[in-house]
């Protein structure tokens, strides 16, 4: 199918050629192509051109080998869009893939995209844009192709073996120790500024969690128990192009859902945080929906743990750079280093030496799963006494 015969020439005159062809259809039939011109030359062109233009734009969802990865890449994008496993912020990322792997690869017909083409292309993503972007570029390639193996105009899908990514020598994850970890909490404590960018709780916070900042910034009065001592993590916040900050009621991944235990002196800090007023100048608050609609409530009937200074959805960047200001302040060359996610490597490496198990880390931060066996067999998402325990500390 998709295929043409012999081209056949007539002359009806001294500058009129005919030149034809019979072509099977994609439907099963068999058709006949006819195109003139001046010269032999001419005429075999235009009917060469009737047959490239024959094969236009998919409809009804059909992708053949000589769609255009520009035409094929609308049906995928309409399929993304309706996604409900995606969240609008990785709808953003996939949309500013999507354009970068138009731009370079969108007038290619399916057939013609093979593994040297599409590692060409990610690694020119990897050499202008960072290993980053390179990996996010190679797996929207990745899904868009491989609706096309989906729909029988690939064979294969090559990206699966183009080269992996390189990010260059990986450092050793850098988690803070006992003696600076205390060190750090009694300095941030005492500083003054500190306390105005509303640093000190939110340091707190994150060392006795392993939260990321996303989602320490995402939790509310309702999600927390204070009797039983746990917090269902089941939000974050996220940053949307047009949109502004925004708090998106589902956590970044499936893995992301979860309850865990609280140390006893994160539980007095979510009690005496529940009970303090916020200004509320910010008036409402913009939520996504766990079904992805984008609602406003009230900023009060929120009761956001981490409030911005306006009583907003504070900005996760902002919150990053208030902390790196502050740590700077107190101590650069000792703390200089630190970032919100050191506080993850930190928590992870408590329970680590504490013998926790791997399944248990995993819960505890939200991570993906270690292993099927452990998935299937083993407790998820539920609280770790133990991992509180571990993480708590005299007040």
């Amino acid at each position: 199918m998709g295929t043409a015969g012999k081209i056949r020439f007539q002359k009806l005159g001294p500058r009129r050629i005919r030149a034809r062809v019979n072509v099977r259809d994609y439907d099963g039939e068999t058709r006949e192509v006819t195109r003139f011109g001046a010269t032999q030359a001419a005429a075999e062109r235009r009917l060469k051109e009737a047959l490239r233009d024959r094969v236009g734009p998919p409809t009804d969802g059909e992708i053949t080998a000589d769609t255009r990865l520009r035409d094929a890449a609308k049906l995928w994008w309409a399929e993304a869009e309706d996604s409900p496993d995606l969240s609008k912020q990785t709808k953003e990322i996939y949309a500013r893939a999507l354009e970068r792997i138009l731009s370079a690869l969108g007038g290619l017909l399916m057939r013609e995209i093979d593994v040297p083409t599409a590692d060409k292309f990610i690694k020119a993503v990897r050499t202008n844009h960072g290993p980053s972007a390179a990996k996010t570029a190679k797996s929207v390639l990745s899904l868009l192709l491989g609706m096309a193996v989906r729909h029988g105009a690939l064979a294969t899908n090559p990206v699966r073996d183009t080269a992996k990514i390189s990010t260059g020598r990986k450092s050793r994850p850098r988690a803070l120790s006992p003696e600076d970890e205390a060190a750090m909490l009694v300095k941030v404590a005492a500083d003054e500024g500190a306390a105005e960018l509303d640093v000190p709780d939110l340091v707190e916070f994150l060392d006795g969690t392993g939260m990321r900042i996303g989602e320490a910034l995402g939790v509310r009065a309702e999600v927390v128990d204070l009797d039983a001592g746990v917090l269902e993590v089941n939000a974050t916040v996220a940053r949307l192009k047009g949109l502004g900050t925004l708090l998106q009621l589902r956590p970044k991944s499936e893995a992301g859902w979860r309850v865990i235990a609280l140390p006893r002196h994160v539980v007095e800090l979510c009690r005496r945080r529940m009970a303090t007023s916020w200004p509320h100048a910010a008036r409402v608050i913009r939520v996504i929906t766990a079904e992805g609609e984008i609602s406003e409530r009230p900023a009060g009937d929120v009761g956001l743990l981490f409030p911005g200074l306006f009583g907003g959805v504070r900005n996760p960047s902002n919150a990053n750079r208030d902390l790196k200001e502050v740590l700077a302040r107190v101590d650069a060359e000792r703390f200089g280093w630190v970032t919100s996610h050191t506080f993850r490597r930190t928590v992870a490496t408590r329970l680590d030496d504490a013998g926790l198990s791997a399944r248990a880390i995993a819960d505890h931060l939200g991570h993906a799963k270690p292993s099927m066996t452990q998935d299937v067999y083993m407790g998820r998402n539920v609280a770790s006494a133990q991992a509180a325990e571990v993480l708590g500390r005299s007040s």
